[in-house]
This record gives C-alpha cells, sequence and structure tokens, in this order.
C-alpha cells in the first residue's frame, strides 16, 4: 500500500481523485496550498505527491526535491504531456486532467517500483527540459507535437537566449531517432572552414587535409543536424545547403560523387531574415524553403507565470550544489514578473545563479538586489575578477566593490546584491576573520 499526497485546491477533483485511489487500497492525505503541503510533509513520510503546478500561494515546483518523495505533475494541459518534463527532481509522469484511471494505477505502481532504484546522475539530461505552462509556450509545444515527426525542415525564430537549442534537442527527441543530435554554430566558424564542416572533405582536398574527414550531415545519420545562426551562413553555403534540403545529398569537399543522406534539419536564427533577403544577404529560395515549418520562441516577457516557474526550476538545480534556498519571498516573485527580461531565459538563469550564491545557506530568497537585472558594471581592470577565482572569491569580491560602490553604507548594498542586513554582516565579519588569519599568518612566517 503506497502513502500518497495530493496537493491541488480544485476541491472537486481532489474528492474524486482521492476516492478513487483509495478504492485500490492506498492511503491519500489532501493538501490545497503549498503551505499546507509543506505542513503534511514535515510531519509524515509519503511515498508519492501528486502536485498541480499553479497553487493559491505558489507553484507546486516548491513541494519537489531531489532527496524527497516520487512526484507526479497534474497539468492541464494535453501539449505538455508529451512535450515537457518541468524541473529537475525525482519526477516520474505527467498526469493530464481529466486522469486517466489506468494511468493513475500505472503512476502509483511505478513510484513503488522506483523506492529503491539508485539516482540518476545525468543532471546535463535533466537540464534539457522544457519548463512552462503560458499559451505561449504551449503553442511551441504543440508546434513541436505537430512538426516534429515529419522530416521536413523546421527553422526557429527568436531573440537570443530564448531557448531555440533546447527546442531543437526536444525535436530530436520526440522523433525517437536512432541517430544522434548534431549542433553546429554557422556564425562561430572561419569562412574558409564552413564547407568542411557541413559536408565533410577528401583526404589532400586542401591543405591540412591530410585524412578524409565525414562532416555534420554524415555524422548525423539518422539523427539531427542543428544549424544554429543559420541566418549567418555566406550566399555561396547557402546555395549548397539549399541543394542538400532539396536532394537529400551531399559532396564532400574534393568528392566527385554524391552521397545521399537521411537526417533531420532544425535551423534557427535570432536575425530578422526578411530584412537579410530585401539586402540581398540571404537567398530568397532558400528562406521559403526554412519557411515551410517555422516555429517562433517567445521572449521571456510574453510567457507570463513561466518567469516565476522558471525561476523556481533554476533555484531547485542550484540548491544541490550551493546550498542555496529554493524559495522566494512573493515581492520577489513580483519583481521578477515586472522585467521586462531582453536577455530571456538566459538572462533569468544568470540572474537566479547570482541569488543562490548570495543567499546560499538561507530559508528564503527575500529580496533581489536593485540591479539584479544586469550585474554590476565594473571599470574596466578594476573588477578583481580573473579566470580561476573560486566562487567564494568572486562573491567575496562582488560584495567589497559593492559596498565601495555605495560608499560603506550597509543597508544599500544589502538590498543591491539582494542579502539581508544579517547575511552582509555574516560575511564580512567571515571576511575579517580571514583577513587576521592571514595577517597572523604572515608574521609567524617572519
Amino acid at each position: 500500500m503506497a502513502r500518497i499526497l495530493l496537493v491541488d485546491d480544485d476541491a472537486d477533483f481532489s474528492s474524486a481523485m482521492q476516492t478513487m485511489i483509495e478504492a485500490e487500497g492506498h492511503s491519500v492525505d489532501t493538501a490545497a496550498s503549498v503551505a499546507d503541503a509543506k505542513t503534511l510533509l514535515s510531519q509524515q513520510t509519503f511515498s508519492l505527491i501528486f502536485v498541480d503546478l499553479s497553487l493559491p500561494d505558489g507553484s507546486g515546483l516548491e513541494l519537489i526535491h531531489k532527496d524527497g518523495p516520487k512526484a507526479a505533475v497534474i497539468t492541464g494541459h494535453p501539449s505538455i504531456k508529451t512535450a515537457i518534463s518541468a524541473i529537475r527532481g525525482p519526477v516520474i509522469d505527467y498526469l493530464v486532467k481529466p486522469l486517466d484511471k489506468k494511468q493513475l494505477l500505472a503512476t502509483i505502481a511505478a513510484a513503488g517500483d522506483k523506492q529503491d532504484e539508485p539516482k540518476k546522475t545525468d543532471v546535463h539530461k535533466d537540464r534539457e527540459r522544457i519548463v512552462g505552462e503560458s499559451a505561449a509556450i504551449r503553442k511551441v509545444l504543440q508546434a513541436i507535437s505537430d512538426f516534429g515527426p515529419t522530416e521536413e525542415p523546421i527553422l526557429l525564430l527568436g531573440e537570443s537566449g530564448t531557448g531555440k537549442d533546447l527546442i531543437a534537442r526536444q525535436i530530436h527527441e520526440l522523433r525517437g531517432s536512432k541517430g544522434p543530435f548534431v549542433p553546429l554554430n554557422c556564425g562561430a566558424i572561419p569562412r574558409e572552414l564552413i564547407a568542411s564542416e557541413l559536408f565533410g572533405h577528401e583526404k589532400g582536398s586542401f591543405t591540412g587535409a591530410t585524412g578524409k574527414r565525414k562532416g555534420v550531415f554524415e555524422r548525423a545519420k539518422d539523427g539531427t543536424v542543428f544549424l544554429d545562426e543559420v541566418g549567418e551562413l555566406p550566399l555561396d553555403h547557402q546555395v549548397a545547403l539549399l541543394r542538400v534540403l532539396e536532394n537529400r545529398t551531399i559532396v564532400p569537399v574534393g568528392g566527385e560523387s554524391e552521397v545521399p543522406i537521411k537526417v533531420k534539419v532544425v535551423a534557427a536564427t535570432n536575425k530578422d531574415l526578411e530584412t537579410k533577403v530585401s539586402e540581398g544577404k540571404f537567398r530568397e529560395d532558400l528562406f521559403f524553403r526554412l519557411m515551410v515549418l517555422p516555429i517562433h520562441m517567445p521572449p521571456l516577457r510574453d510567457r507570463g507565470n513561466d518567469i516565476e516557474l522558471l525561476a523556481s526550476h533554476f533555484l531547485q538545480e542550484y540548491a544541490a550544489t550551493h546550498g542555496s534556498p529554493t524559495e522566494m519571498d512573493s515581492e520577489v516573485v513580483a519583481a521578477l514578473g515586472r522585467y521586462h527580461w531582453p536577455g530571456n531565459v538566459r538572462e533569468l538563469k544568470h540572474a537566479m545563479l547570482r541569488m543562490a550564491i548570495l543567499n546560499r545557506g538561507m530559508d528564503k530568497i527575500e529580496s533581489l538586489p536593485e540591479t539584479f537585472d544586469r550585474p554590476l558594471t565594473l571599470k574596466s581592470g578594476q573588477s578583481g575578477l580573473h579566470p580561476g577565482m573560486s566562487i567564494k572569491d568572486v562573491e567575496k569580491t562582488l560584495i567589497e566593490k559593492t559596498l565601495e560602490h555605495f560608499g560603506g553604507n550597509k543597508t544599500q548594498t544589502a538590498e543591491a546584491l539582494g542579502i539581508s542586513l544579517k547575511t552582509l554582516y555574516n560575511r564580512l565579519s567571515e571576511y575579517g576573520r580571514q583577513s587576521e588569519s592571514a595577517s597572523g599568518s604572515s608574521r609567524a612566517d617572519n
């Protein structure tokens, strides 16, 4: 028999689900809020929790922890079931309302089967998941479901930092491709090497070609080629790419015969390709070929409550490595939602990493710095930062420079850094002890 916690603010749904589960001989406790659920989790041990993501006092993500019970996420959006693994943690399933009894019982059984399994260590894979329930991201997920299974190329459009590489990998995974995912940043390769990277080369085809080498299209056999920043391809290479998309064949540099390929092509750009076409910098025929199946990635500012979900997701991720809190004060959540996030999800991730480091050991992130939207700007050569510094040294430098910036005003410094005044005093006291210890050692050495 499993002991189960059901967290959902829909009383009718909770009652019906509780009856269904208890009829199978399991024990069920219910909670309608994050606070109620936390109380129950502190008092009892559960083998499985069913969690609704949207609760009156916060996100259900707050209840899911790496060291906590197995969890199943409840969502009202069918597209999310097939194209999302929302968070890092012990999530074993995603159930869509109205629930299917057969799947519900299978989820409970799976929780029991996995109790003794070793913990997964593939953190990189856990990070490669799409987080969100907004209408904007559901539209993207639906497009993935519609376009992904086809063999036609897909073009991902959107601002930098919106997660186009993540979507490309999701398309690859959903297709169940036998081959690998092979990415190529078209804007990061010297012009003279682009053809070789794309199509490979034969031995002796140019200076330095000491052997035969396969390009991305051959290496990705039966898999996916992700051409990031496709708008940066020179015009002559655009012609070759169009030929690949049309004929499904390549000719290696220095080769004479065509090589058939079988890959899914996903291209991405943050450029306005229509403008580049009008300027003669992007071929019109390639533009129309890529635009058959476009997916427009929404900027983070248009994703509403996804900002909170993503912030919570990143905090969960950083808690294990930095000992940082997984909760945020309501004012912090509101401040995150008000900001326009020009750097999109990438910028949010970096902001939450900064908060995680500065608030490690605390119970909750109670405030954000006044400059959380941008790291503190320091004059070149005066930052004191350099490669190889430890996280503690980076934190110390940031705190000391911020204190200097505000003329020694600790209250303003704490507010700017997004930490409590008590935490600031503790850090400064720690740095003072370190300095005294170093000074004492120096005197002893002398």
